[in-house]
């Protein structure tokens, strides 16, 4: 049998080929068409059969998830976070800017679940048919398939780029190869260090450095825990975008809020669903859900965040005209845009869902309270996309904020009588805290210090030495030192023993260790020196040991109470704070809530760091009260505070005969300087 071709075929065959390689040629020239991520669903997108909306992707079904995917392509964006209730648009939103990137900007793609197994689900419940019926992406990753020798469930190649599903406890996934597009979803459910080497998200954006001019990080959840929520401090730290619709009514712009929703109560003061609905905030109209869904046709994103231009701090009042899916704010005076976009944040809740009517989520709502505490945060957190606050005790740090005195750092009060000061040991520092207390258990925060150094070294420890010698000018006249310092030895034992040892000849330095337990008592005191048998000293080192659970309730009940009207006469613990006093300040002394939990039929109470701030302020508040306890503080009695006075010179004249109290204010206030006492006042009262 002859195996000869005949010249003939062998020309079409050459023919063929050169033809193929031809169209492989100008395909690969031709360059991608530059679709946002909406047309590019709307053109290329199919939506699985395992979805209930199986077929082409029609974005108007959720006219609400526009915006966020026009974000992906909005210059000036470099980070996405969204804040979204279940089963709404988060999934919908990644997985489209996930396969318009993979097909029109190719790229190294990380994507973090909270664990390796979400990782695969994802793969296989999400990615998997998303790829299978959308053709654009199972022709790409069909071509990649012959070459790509090592694809796995959570890692997958494609022309000019790789797409990889990592769980965020994996420190060694989260660093192993530079990436553009990072997806994180699910963010509340990481854990807050990968391996001790981190925050997750932390990790995973370092690997942006090598696209750091384009490269687009997007963060998703739904928000579970105030405080302590991931996705709500990323919000927060956002240009905060919110989702106007118009009043059928009135056409007054709005946001749908929760606070919004109205219904009726029966006579046994029971929810009756069928009576909810939206009312409008500018005509007070109540809709229909045919006004609901009427609104919700026309969706308008705009930016919340408050902002300071022109010297003044303005909450958004006046928009730009909308463009790239949003509107921006503008300075209402300027009438420039007066916020960022580089991180774009998203919200929305079951109110904006065209499937959900009020009414049911109103149900929902009620289902809820009638279930109890933990019904109502998943309602919050699924429904409405908010957090849920546990810790009542802890006030918020702006209401704190709002209400300082007038009195300046540095300037004792003439009400504050006598001073005690705690002093929290940090690695790198000594942070200082000098409070005043006086009458009806009320204390002023005189000035909180920070001095830098390493505390395995000397040099601090001298300058806190050299700050016990200090003095703070009192608006009554007279220069106070502090009476005693607590100085916490619970991380850095063996430095703070050694030094309160060595300051033995003040007597007024005292070690502390604080116990943040109810089971421990108030306040205690405990030896810590022995002999080479384990026997405890009598004269060596004692530790003061302060329940500094106690001292944190105290504390936060006291940071609520409100300043009174009229010249009326504070409440008894009313916290004073100067007027010139940091945000961070009391944001540090307002940085734990009281979280209870029940496990196995036990009730827990435990004092919790809210997420992102610190508490050394805090920290030293505590040790100055718990020193001022010991002193027996709240126990004394008038004939106690008016000796104090005498020895202050409150209400005498001085030479010119003006009061001492009143011609001290003014210089005070001008120069809260500190100054080596020429006549320190000190009290037998608190000997």
């Amino acid at each position: 049998m002859s195996n000869s071709i005949s010249p003939s075929s062998a020309s079409r065959n050459v023919s063929s080929d050169v033809a193929s390689l031809a169209r492989s040629w100008r395909k690969g020239l031709t360059p991608p068409p530059s679709l946002n991520v909406v047309e590019w669903a709307e053109r290329y997108r199919k939506l699985s059969k395992e979805s209930s909306n199986g077929g082409r992707f029609i974005v108007s079904r959720v006219e609400v998830a526009r915006g966020p995917m026009l974000a992906a392509t909005e210059p000036g964006v470099s980070k996405i976070t969204l804040v979204a209730c279940t089963q709404l648009l988060k999934t919908t939103v990644i997985e489209n800017i996930t396969g318009r990137f993979i097909q029109v900007e190719p790229c190294p793609i990380l994507a973090v679940f909270p664990k390796d197994d979400a990782a695969e689900t994802f793969s296989k419940d999400r990615l998997a048919p998303m790829i299978r019926d959308t053709k654009v992406l199972r022709d790409l990753f069909g071509e990649a398939k012959a070459t790509d020798a090592g694809a796995t469930l959570t890692h997958k190649q494609f022309p000019g780029g790789h797409i990889t599903l990592v769980g965020s406890n994996s420190p060694t996934n989260l660093a192993m190869r530079p990436i553009r597009l990072l997806v994180c979803d699910e963010i509340d459910k990481y854990p807050m260090s990968a391996g001790g080497e981190g925050p997750p998200i932390d990790l995973a954006e370092e690997r942006q450095a090598e696209f750091r001019t384009n490269s687009l990080t997007v963060l998703a959840c739904s928000p579970t825990i105030a405080g302590r929520s991931a996705i709500e401090a990323s919000y927060d730290e956002s240009d905060q975008r919110k989702a106007f619709v118009a009043c059928p009514h009135c056409g007054e712009q709005q946001p749908l809020e929760w606070e919004n929703v109205k219904f009726d109560k029966d006579d046994q003061d029971k929810i009756v669903p069928a009576s909810a609905r939206l009312v409008c905030v500018g005509c007070g109209a109540p809709w229909t859900e045919a006004d609901r869904l009427k609104a919700l046709k026309v969706v308008s994103w705009r930016q919340t965040r408050a902002f300071t231009c022109c010297g003044e701090r303005q909450e958004p009042e006046i928009w730009d005209q909308e463009v790239h899916g949003v509107r921006y704010a503008l300075c209402r005076h300027c009438n420039t845009r007066a916020l960022s976009n580089e991180h774009a944040g998203f919200h929305a809740s079951k109110l904006y869902a065209p499937k959900q009517t009020v009414v049911e989520t109103v149900k929902k709502f009620a289902r809820a309270l009638r279930r109890g505490p933990e019904a109502l945060k998943t309602f919050r957190n699924t429904q409405l996309a908010l957090t849920w606050k546990e810790g009542a005790d802890a006030p918020e740090w702006q209401d704190v904020y709002n209400r300082r005195d007038d009195h300046l750092s540095g300037t004792v009060c003439r009400h504050a009588l006598v001073l005690f000061g705690g002093v929290d040991v940090q690695k790198d520092r000594l942070e200082v805290g000098v409070w005043g207390f006086g009458r009806n258990r009320q204390r002023w925060l005189v000035e909180h210090r920070v001095l830098p150094g390493d505390t395995g070294r000397p040099e601090v420890w001298a300058d806190l030495e050299a700050m016990f010698d200090e003095t703070w000018l009192s608006e009554a006249g007279p220069e106070l030192s502090v009476r005693d310092w607590g100085v916490d030895s619970g991380a850095y034992t063996s430095e703070v023993y050694a030094f309160v040892r060595s300051m033995a000849g003040r007597a007024n330095v005292h070690a502390v260790d604080g116990v943040d337990s109810y089971q421990s008592a108030y306040l205690g005191v405990a030896a810590r020196e022995a002999n080479f048998k384990g026997k405890r000293l009598r004269r060596g080192l004692k530790v003061i040991r302060v329940g500094v659970s106690f001292c944190k309730q105290e504390l936060m009940s006291c940071l609520s109470l409100q300043r009174p009207a009229g010249g009326a006469a504070y409440p008894s613990g009313f916290v004073h704070l100067p007027r010139d006093v940091s945000e961070d300040v009391v944001k540090q002394l307002t940085s734990e809530e009281l979280i209870v939990s029940v496990t196995r039929g036990k009730t827990r109470r435990e004092w919790i760091v809210i997420s992102g701030r610190r508490n050394e302020v805090l920290d030293c508040a505590n040790y100055a009260r718990a020193i001022a306890q010991m002193r027996g503080w709240d126990r004394w009695r008038e004939a106690q505070w008016r000796e104090l006075e005498s020895l202050l010179g409150i209400g005498q004249a001085d030479e010119d005969g003006h009061d001492i109290a009143q011609s001290t204010v003014v210089a005070a206030s001008r120069a809260p300087s500190r100054r080596r006492a020429r006549s320190v006042i000190r009290s037998s009262v608190v000997r």
